[in-house]
């Protein structure tokens, strides 16, 4: 019952640790566009690490039987991310600074690195179809929210796989997509805990 109540509590966590990875990632679009003088390292070490408290927590909340495939989805889509940012922090730099002799390995770099963002993204598309499943059997505005969960979770699927294949030429429209999945799949998870969480209150 203790671990139950645990993996609940865990679930219940998810859609604001998944809301804050959406808004560093507005923050960061806006500095891009903007020109805001914020430092990418900044921002990519908060999202390291949110990603492993996204990954933990998810590993916790997976101990639920009925939510073990999404929590599993977030989990890994968690620990691909960290990998990801790392690669960010501790690679970009130090290959690029190293002249043109390693542009390619610094190209390469990059390219494995955003095929691991957009595998993140395919699993967060994925979670937001299976919560949406569940949500689409309830009734009026869960049910809309569900629907359009797994709506948003497969486009961001199928996009994210075109990314993953194609590369950064997908970059704009898998990250629009995947996005928008999370923020789906984060309203979505906050309605399926809502229940739970009051049993267990």
């Amino acid at each position: 019952m203790q671990m139950d109540e645990s993996a609940g509590k865990a679930e219940a966590i998810l859609p604001v640790l998944l809301g804050a990875i959406v808004l560093t990632q507005i923050v960061y679009v806006a500095k891009s566009a903007l020109k805001i003088e914020i430092a990418s390292a900044a921002i990519w070490s908060v999202e390291a690490l949110l990603f492993l408290a996204i990954a933990v927590i998810g590993l916790v909340a997976a101990l639920q039987k009925s939510r073990l495939l999404a929590c599993t989805c977030i989990a890994i889509a968690g620990m691909v991310n960290v990998l990801q940012v790392g690669m960010g922090l501790t690679m970009f730099g130090p290959l690029l600074d190293a002249g043109e002799p390693l542009i390619p390995v610094y190209e390469s770099v990059v390219a494995m690195a955003f095929f691991l963002f957009f595998s993140g993204k395919l699993l967060f598309g994925c979670a937001a179809i299976v919560v949406g499943m569940d949500l689409r059997r309830s009734g009026g505005a869960v049910r809309l929210v569900g629907l359009t969960a797994i709506a948003a979770g497969l486009v961001a699927m199928l996009v994210n796989f075109g990314g993953m294949a194609v590369g950064m030429d997908w970059l704009y429209p898998a990250g629009a997509t995947g996005t928008i999945a999370t923020v789906l799949l984060a309203v979505a998870l906050h309605l399926q805990a809502r229940p739970a969480m009051q049993i267990a209150g």
